[in-house]
């Protein structure tokens, strides 16, 4: 009697922690972008900036408004998340630019240190949502665009090795967003189809890229709430509950 009571506990302790006898999955993956996805909104507001930079931080967005989502990887912005120059020469080729384009003259190092200003700051929201779906057993992923600095920076906001089966850095790979080659590679490393994937970036280039190779996509203009999207897609309960339930 006893032994059929233990198990049917762990019959009913599994069925509550495991898809629903017959249940379809849309996915057998998710891919996460990193800035703005599992970060706090890059560049929201920003508080921080001295007046006398508001036209340093105009022209970088600038720049990264008119070249950002070409995939032809000649911009210096290309070449900075292909790994091909680090984060000082980028800002110094960046601010010759700005200071032959008639400003003020400012110094690269000040100016890098206003751009990156606090730098990224982990979403909580979105991490504890990616372990979520990861122990539900979908594959995870993280793809993102960074410089050669950046791999410090971002193994040091959360557990990357716990959440992520995968990590795409595009440095390391000399590719970037929204080339749909790193897309692709993301997805063999994965072991999943592009069309089993989910897609999550906060950047409507890439997510239009990732939807031309059959992906499922959301554009992320809130982490906390895409969180709650994500995991109310894939598990069907609000990303708080298995949070809210161990309190």
């Amino acid at each position: 009697m006893l032994a059929r009571l233990g198990t049917m506990e762990a019959m009913t302790q599994q069925q509550t922690t495991s898809d629903p006898p017959g249940a379809v999955r849309e996915f057998d993956g998710v891919i996460f972008d990193l800035g703005g996805v599992m970060t706090e909104p890059l560049f929201h507001h920003r508080t921080d900036v001295p007046p006398e930079y508001f036209s340093v931080i105009a022209f970088f967005l600038g720049e990264f408004r008119d070249h950002y989502h070409l995939t032809t990887g000649v911009h210096d912005l290309h070449l900075l998340e292909m790994g091909k120059i680090s984060d000082d020469e980028f800002f110094d080729r960046m601010i010759a630019r700005y200071n032959d384009s008639g400003n003020e003259q400012v110094d690269p190092r000040e100016a890098q240190k206003v751009v990156f200003g606090r730098g990224m700051v982990a979403c909580g929201a979105m991490a504890d949502a990616v372990r979520q779906i990861h122990d539900a057993d979908y594959r995870t992923a993280l793809l993102t665009n960074i410089s050669r600095e950046g791999e410090a920076i971002f193994t040091k906001l959360f557990p990357v090795d716990e959440l992520f089966d995968v990590v795409v850095d595009s440095s390391k790979v000399a590719m970037r967003k929204p080339d749909p080659e790193i897309y692709r590679l993301t997805c063999s490393r994965l072991g999943v189809a592009p069309e089993r994937c989910l897609f999550i970036d906060d950047l409507l280039c890439n997510v239009e890229a990732a939807e031309a190779l059959g992906m499922v996509t959301i554009q992320c203009l809130d982490p906390v709430a895409v969180a709650d999207e994500v995991v109310r897609r894939l598990l069907g309960h609000p990303a708080a509950a298995e949070a809210g339930a161990g309190a």
